[in-house]
């Protein structure tokens, strides 16, 4: 009999073919059976048992329903593809048919995803052979035309009901609502979710003073404060249904090293994916990125029909989602624009380029994979312009690290329905549409609010239209456009004289056309040739009403309103290189070389963006200013040798730490320096009104600076410029000097500076701390950190003795040292293996490393003794080639 083909076959395959030898299994998820309950023993009618479709239901979808049989509100946190839909589709379906006049509302935060959704409804009602109909409000929709007899369940965006409550349709669609659905709801957080939050307040109230008394059920990704996250955002007190009765396919997390060939990793997957017939799908944390790669396969004939894009703006996002569902199979390049709820189906390989910001979306992204059968998740860490990975990738790409980041705690969910900035719009708004149902009014008489958006200011309509369809439409073009940017993409991506590539064809921006439906970005075909441009533009923060300094020494703070301006600049053109080429001599080889033909020099790899120009406008392009709260920090530059690297590491310090102690998205908060002054830098709410978060930060100042000297205290690198585990932050606003040089960061400098502050506790440091001696010699403020930091002539041992004897990943030696993976690679593959010395048996050669951290063992062979298996922590070891420093000065993985 022949051995049981694996399960995982087709992805083996997949990954060999992608990676050779270079994919790390990070982590492995086994299958699990699944926990089901007879529907026929749930009491449903002949009608919803017909809907559901299935005889058997998950246990975790039984027990939403019970509980909303019984009246009560639910919040579901079972994972990804566990059938949460499933879970409270039966209970509201029940519910209508037992009661003729009841209604349903499912508000989406996307519309996209509120389409997939109202499909869904639509099939449970036609198997069911429900009489009602199912309308969608979102888009262009006319509540007139939605809300109207006969209509029973609405699919809406929180947009559109945000200022249609005074509607009359609206308000009779209230006064009979059972239920209200909130799916995905861990989207409504941070200042969006606060707004959404005085909204969804606003519906409920209205609805039970109109007579009804609705159930809020809401199905979220896994969050670390579900029940309290539910209460801030509707009002109501939720019970939690988390452990889910699903069935796993199994999953593997792999680590994917291309090792500075990006070319042939991403022609390797568009060829493997419809080599094993698997639809793969690549989420990036930019839309550029993704848009350039997909234009990019869409002009080869041999990939075109294999290349998808998925992202905010695009045209007819339905219909691109429609061809690659119907697809055997493809790639995917996606933002995360697609991370929330839409249904692929038969998807099992997900790529994710770049930590994307968050543990949520993590898992979000990489619950997308292996619905149906054994799921692949590639982890693709994001590389800086010298091809050295990212801080939170090199941090991650460490197997301990990768496991904490997919089963260690998460992060919570935070709005604020009270936020003393936003709430007051909505009261005002609230007495309009009780006034306008002939309530007496629940608040206050406050003015009338002017129209605002639940998303923030920037959201007015773009459209990106051909020339010659605007010729001949009109401002009819603006409903069918190329693409719908954001107001900043539009200013930073399509300004006039723009150069871009959409679907494989380049295009040229022309003009823009003012019009009180939206503003037409006028586009002709142009030959890119792979150029594109990227816009110029800086932020202004300047006080406006600062309350006084308080003080801890050398350290100065403050907190009020600031003023914030941003300014469009220019633009600069830029020559995307895609392509194996000569480092010598710029030349493209042949296929089979080696080395250059023509100068000798070495063939790589490039997909990097070189400059060509820059343009700069006469007359620079200003949004309207905005007022927000703030928290200015300033440094005394006479208390530190560098002062100029400790404000940009506290400032660092301060944005980790803000989120975790104050309880908010890390997206509300932004910072900027002081223009002309090095060491003062703003921290701000990127709100219109501000959020109160910066408030409360300076509320809790001491409490953060404390923080601030626990992460420098850490002992999880030597570097100066610190890891992701300590200092470096996913996103630094102000990156550079005012000159363009890189702003220098100092992890020594700062403790030391944070030490010297009254009131801070020194506490004990998580295993042993460098002396200044260990580390790097550190430069003054006026010379710029070099792009390669200085190395002795032994640090390929060096690299090798943390790969090999600690355990280390590639990308995080190479975030280390400094030097990109292939580099570190091709130099370690040619010196002579580890050799060590023992206090006891001598000089022997390391042979292998099992484990890691604390863990971490290694086997040795010494001449005359034989193999020795010893835990690394206690075995004293010292390196003898070139490596001067003791393996106990090294500090272990966490």
């Amino acid at each position: 009999m022949l051995p049981a083909r694996s399960p995982f076959a087709r992805l083996e395959g997949f990954l060999r073919d992608t990676l050779g030898s270079g994919a790390t299994r990070l982590h492995e998820e086994w299958p699990q059976d699944a926990r089901t309950v007879a529907a026929a023993g749930l009491g449903w009618s002949d009608a919803v048992t017909r809907g559901f479709g299935f005889p058997e239901v998950f246990a975790h979808q039984a027990r939403t329903y019970e509980l909303m049989r019984d009246g009560k509100h639910v919040i579901i946190t079972t994972p990804t593809a566990s059938g949460k839909t499933g879970a409270f589709f039966p209970g509201v379906f029940d519910r209508l048919e037992r009661d003729p006049r009841a209604t349903a509302l499912f508000v989406y935060p996307l519309v996209a995803l509120g389409q997939d959704q109202r499909d869904k409804l639509l099939a449970f009602r036609e198997r069911g052979g429900f009489p009602w109909e199912v309308a969608a409000f979102q888009g262009s929709a006319q509540g007139s035309a939605v809300f109207r007899p006969g209509v029973r369940m609405v699919t809406a965006t929180p947009d559109k009901l945000h200022w249609s409550l005074t509607q009359p349709g609206v308000r009779e669609f209230l006064r009979h609502l059972s239920f209200l659905v909130l799916d995905e709801a861990h989207t409504y957080r941070g200042g969006f979710g606060s707004e959404v939050a005085g909204m969804l307040r606003r519906l409920l109230a209205l609805a039970r003073a109109l007579g009804a008394n609705p159930q809020v059920i809401l199905s979220t990704a896994t969050i670390g404060n579900p029940a309290e996250f539910a209460r801030e955002l509707t009002g109501v007190d939720a019970v939690e249904v988390s452990e889910s009765g699903a069935a796993r396919h199994g999953k593997r997390f792999v680590l994917a090293d291309h090792r500075g060939q990006p070319r042939r990793f991403w022609n390797a997957v568009m060829d493997a994916s419809a080599r094993y017939d698997l639809k793969v799908l690549a989420f990036f944390r930019g839309r550029s990125r993704a848009a350039r790669l997909y234009s990019t396969y869409r002009a080869q004939p041999q990939y075109a029909r294999r290349a998808h894009l998925y992202m905010a703006g695009t045209s007819d996002r339905e219909g691109r989602l429609s061809e690659f569902r119907r697809a055997r199979s493809g790639v995917m390049f996606a933002t995360n624009a697609l991370e929330a709820g839409v249904d692929i189906g038969d998807l099992e390989v997900v790529i994710i380029d770049g930590y994307p910001g968050s543990r949520m979306a993590f898992r979000q992204m990489a619950g997308r994979a292996g619905r149906i059968a054994p799921g692949l998740v590639l982890y693709l860490p994001a590389l800086n312009e010298q091809g050295v990975p990212q801080p939170a990738d090199a941090f991650y790409s460490n197997a301990g690290n990768f496991l904490d980041l997919l089963t260690g705690p998460i992060e919570k969910a935070v709005v604020e329905a009270h936020n003393p900035y936003l709430s007051p719009r909505h009261a005002a708004r609230a007495n309009d549409e009780f006034t306008a149902a002939g309530l007496p009014a629940p608040h206050e008489a406050q003015p009338s609010p002017r129209y605002w958006n639940l998303r923030g200011e920037g959201s007015l309509k773009f459209a990106v239209v051909e020339a010659a369809e605007w010729e001949r439409h009109g401002v009819r073009a603006l409903d069918a456009p190329l693409e719908s940017p954001s107001q900043h993409y539009a200013l930073t991506e399509k300004h006039e004289g723009a150069v871009f590539t959409l679907d494989g064809q380049g295009y040229k921006v022309l003009r823009w056309e003012e019009h009180p439906a939206g503003t037409a970005i006028l586009v002709e075909k142009h030959d890119a040739a792979n150029l594109f441009t990227r816009g110029l533009y800086a932020i202004e923060v300047t006080p406006a009403r600062m309350g006084e300094w308080e003080r801890r020494g050398p350290l100065a703070f403050r907190h009020g309103e600031v003023v914030i301006r941003r300014r469009y600049t220019g633009y600069q053109m830029l020559r995307q290189v895609f392509e194996r080429v000569c480092v010598g001599c710029d030349r493209e080889p042949g296929e089979t070389e080696r080395s250059c033909a023509r100068c000798g020099g070495r063939i790589q790899d490039r997909m990097q963006d070189h400059k060509l120009s820059e343009h700069l406008y006469e007359q620079p392009t200003e949004l309207p200013p905005f007022r927000t709260s703030a928290l200015e920090i300033g440094v005394d530059p006479r208390a530190t040798e560098r002062p100029t690297a400790v404000a940009h590491t506290l400032k660092h310090l301060l944005q980790k730490v803000t989120p975790e102690r104050v309880a908010c998205d890390e997206n509300d908060l932004a910072g900027a320096f002081r223009e002309g002054r090095d060491t003062y830098f703003f921290l701000y709410d990127d709100w219109l009104g501000g959020l109160g978060v910066a408030r409360r930060a300076f509320e809790h100042m001491d409490d953060l600076l404390q923080r601030a000297l626990d992460l420098t205290s850490k002992a999880c690198c030597q570097q100066a410029q610190g890891c992701f585990e300590c200092i470096a932050v996913s996103r630094c606003f102000s990156p550079t000097l005012p000159s363009g040089e890189r702003r220098p960061t100092d992890k020594l400098a700062t403790r030391a500076f944070l030490q010297s502050l009254p009131g801070l506790t020194v506490r004990p440091a998580e295993g042993p701390v460098p002396d200044a001696e260990d580390l790097p010699p550190t430069l003054p403020d006026s010379a710029p950190l070099p792009d390669v930091p200085a190395l002795p002539p032994s640090w390929p041992t060096q690299a090798r003795e943390l790969l090999d004897l600690h355990g280390l990943s590639l990308p995080e030696v190479s975030a280390r040292l400094g030097i990109p993976s292939r580099e570190l690679q091709r130099a370690v593959s040619t010196t002579q293996p580890l050799r060590l010395r023992h206090p006891k048996f001598g000089e022997g050669v390391f042979m292998q490393g099992f484990h890691q951290g604390e863990r971490r063992e290694v086997l040795l062979y010494f001449p005359g003794v034989g193999q020795k298996r010893l835990l690394l922590k206690f075995a004293g070891l010292t390196v003898i080639e070139a490596a001067p420093t003791p393996v106990s000065a090294l500090n272990p993985v966490s």
